[in-house]
């Protein structure tokens, strides 16, 4: 996982980060990166995604 983190872009990754392990809500992430609440809702969205994506891609290598 930690390298999937490491793939997305700086912005997304924080939004991960502050979200998921955190446990920050979109308000407080708003407030810490004083990002509009959509971006911030976006960048959670996209991450998530992506993160999902690299990490199945990096599954099916162990795998294969």
């Amino acid at each position: 996982m930690e390298y999937c983190l490491g793939t997305l872009t700086k912005e997304q990754s924080k939004a991960i980060k502050l979200f998921y392990l955190e446990g920050k809500c979109y308000n407080e992430i708003v407030d810490l990166t004083r990002l509009e609440w959509n971006q911030v809702r976006s960048l959670i969205q996209n991450g998530r995604r992506n993160l999902k994506n690299c990490m199945e891609k990096t599954e099916l290598r162990v795998e294969g």
